[in-house]
């Protein structure tokens, strides 16, 4: 599983949300005793090769706060954060267990 998230002007959003459908005052982080601390409402993507990890990065990339600079005309004053979740699967007489 794969997450993307972007912290710009103190609001969390979804990279994969493209920029036009994201929620207009952003995610909130939450905490709880069984998760710890998350982001509520991300989009996990399941990937199952470095291929596919590339992909979902390269699609969050795309949706990026940017805007020009003096110095760069792509610059970005957000922070992203990516999550990447490694589960093991077995197949256990066709069924697949975690």
């Amino acid at each position: 599983m794969v997450s993307m998230l972007e912290i710009y002007n103190e609001t969390v959003q979804d990279l994969f949300i493209p920029m036009d459908k994201r929620p207009k005052n952003g995610l909130q982080i939450r905490e709880s005793k069984a998760l710890g601390i998350y982001v509520d409402g991300i989009i996990k993507s399941a990937v199952d090769s470095y291929a596919a990890i590339e992909k979902a990065i390269d699609q969050g990339t795309s949706n990026r706060s940017v805007g020009a600079t003096q110095m760069n005309a792509t610059s970005s004053r957000a922070h992203t954060v990516i999550t990447i979740e490694f589960r093991q699967v077995e197949d256990l007489n066709g069924k697949e267990a975690v």
